[in-house]
């Protein structure tokens, strides 16, 4: 008869201060239940009675049980008379209400008419309604009484079956959601209920000191990205409210919209082209979908990075709750640039080759021509016929500078090909040693180098070397063929500067000298500088140009 077979018999406790009602219920349930009398093994504070070698198996019924159990946490069923309900009606309350979700019925047996001292409003004053489950009125035949505890039984086992598949449930979402590489919480109404242990190790926080503050009171993220994540949330339940999908339970849906939200390679990214490792104040939604939009957060480090929101509508506790996957697309965005800047680079070629390249082009097709015309069929220096004053020399001389700018321009395009991906590797090299080895390369026979820099820099040996050549060679292409020029360190170490004496660069050009294809002289590529802003970029490193001290151009390069 007992709802409770295949383990321990289920726990009656009788609260009942009817001496002889006591004895007879007592009699009546212990060939069927076990029958513990009045307040004897109850621990008052929360625990086992004192003495208990070990705790009740049924302790662990509820999947809270870890936690302050409260008096009568081994009793499955309490009967209670009018004076025992009196007496212990705050140890019932909470008895109940610590049980939750599991059901922890009380039975209330009387010898008054239901219709008299019993009613309902007289009860509700007492909180009876809320802590009785069942009024029994005796005498009452046995087989009555037993089927009506054991439906009060059925309903407790059932709900701790359920208790117990919800408990399950919740650690196989925990489960997953702490195995998510990527930092994730759970927020119900802003609050924060969960945390993974991604998301604690990002930020530096504690779970414990986080529970249940809301998203706002979160110091490990800027304002700006607070204020986005819960615009976003609130555009996400709008769009669930109006019409969409009903959102899944933990145990229905979670693991799969967390995996979804874990995955996302944020394929649409359609983010902006900053320079790299800029990281703006501003949020920056990259994709059409609400779901998922990009925001900035700065680790505890300082470093600012930019992390993709992804947003899940669930279910969880029976409330209403809203997941955030946080990826960080730092890496993906600077790829992204790096494409971008590349395919800008494309279309610079593809303007030097049909612009720079024509005009050299059109030279030589114009002396070949008339060498044509003043040669004929017969063999140069036979009948042929220059003009007055012409030599043959004059028609080649211009093809040759003709074809050198050619090849000063396939050159330089290679280079910039080269130099155009960001530094990977470095090593700490001497600016001295780079300067004079770049020196030796230098075509510029009556020309001055001074170098007085104890700097010392992590860089690219082969690129900070392009650097130097490229602007000894901009010196002595447009300074006096004795050009003298000077290497040094900035002060307090930021980086260091090249200087020469030649006629300087005015002011009003300065903001274009290191644009692609830009140049002052007939026989300049137009990349020379444009190459050098190239490797400052690549390296992290800033470029600035100013007057020299005798006048000349003078390049500063901050490496800090």
């Amino acid at each position: 008869m007992a709802s409770n077979t295949d383990g321990p018999p289920d726990r009656v406790r009788t609260l009942v201060a009817h001496d002889r009602n006591r004895e007879l219920l007592a009699e009546w349930l212990g060939d069927t239940y076990e029958v513990v009398t009045g307040l004897e093994d109850a621990d008052l504070d929360g625990g086992h009675a004192a003495g208990d070698e070990a705790a009740d198996p049924r302790d662990d019924a509820h999947p809270d049980s870890g936690a302050d159990p409260g008096p009568f946490a081994d009793t499955d069923l309490c009967l209670v008379d009018p004076a025992g309900f009196a007496a212990h009606r705050e140890q019932l309350r909470t008895w109940k209400d610590r049980a939750d979700p599991v059901f922890a019925p009380v039975v209330l047996v009387t010898e008054e008419p239901l219709s008299e001292g019993l009613d309902p409003d007289s009860w509700e004053s007492l909180d009876g309604l809320y802590v009785v489950d069942d009024v029994v009125e005796i005498p009452v035949e046995k087989a009555v009484f037993f089927r009506r505890l054991e439906n009060l039984l059925s309903r407790r086992s059932l709900s701790t079956d359920l208790a117990r598949s919800y408990e399950r449930a919740e650690e196989r979402f925990a489960s997953l959601f702490h195995a998510t590489p990527d930092p994730a919480l759970v927020l119900s109404e802003g609050h924060i209920i969960y945390v993974n242990d991604a998301f604690c190790e990002e930020f530096a926080v504690d779970r414990d000191d986080i529970h249940w503050r809301h998203i706002t009171e979160l110091d490990a993220l800027p304002p700006a990205t607070k204020s986005q994540i819960e615009d976003q949330i609130e555009r996400v339940l709008a769009a669930e409210a109006g019409g969409e999908a009903a959102a899944p339970t933990a145990d229905e849906g979670s693991r799969e919209d967390l995996r979804e939200a874990a995955v996302d390679d944020g394929s649409g990214d359609a983010g902006g082209s900053e320079a790299d490792g800029a990281v703006d104040d501003a949020t920056v939604a990259e994709v059409g979908d609400d779901r998922t939009e990009t925001v900035v957060v700065e680790r505890p480090d300082g470093e600012r990075r930019y992390v993709e929101t992804n947003v899940k509508p669930m279910i969880l506790d029976d409330r209403r709750n809203v997941a955030v996957v946080m990826r960080d697309v730092t890496e993906r965005r600077r790829r992204k640039r790096e494409l971008e800047r590349k395919n800008e680079r494309l279309e610079e070629f593809a303007s030097i080759v049909s612009h720079d390249l024509r005009n050299p082009i059109q030279v030589l097709d114009g002396r070949l021509s008339h060498l044509e015309s003043v040669v004929g069929d017969g063999p140069l220096g036979e009948g042929a016929a220059l003009g007055e004053g012409e030599s043959l020399t004059d028609q080649v001389e211009p093809m040759r500078r003709s074809v050198d700018r050619m090849s000063g321009l396939v050159e330089d395009m290679l280079t910039l090909a080269q130099q155009g991906t960001a530094v990977d590797e470095t090593e700490v090299v001497e600016i001295a040693a780079v300067a004079e080895e770049a020196w030796t390369t230098t075509d510029a026979p009556a020309a001055t180098l001074a170098v007085d820099a104890d700097l010392a820099v992590a860089a690219d040996p082969s690129r900070l070397r392009q650097l130097f050549e490229n602007c000894f060679r901009n010196a002595a292409d447009h300074g006096p063929d004795d050009v003298a020029i000077r290497v040094g360190d900035l002060p307090d170490g930021r980086g260091f500067y090249i200087e020469d004496d030649g006629p300087g660069i005015p002011e009003s050009e300065r903001a274009e000298i290191f644009e692609l294809g830009h140049t002052t002289s007939d026989d300049g590529t137009g990349l020379g500088l444009g190459i050098v802003s190239e490797i400052v970029d690549a390296h992290g490193w800033s470029i600035a140009v100013t007057d020299g001290e005798t006048g000349g151009a003078r390049f500063e390069v901050v490496t800090e």
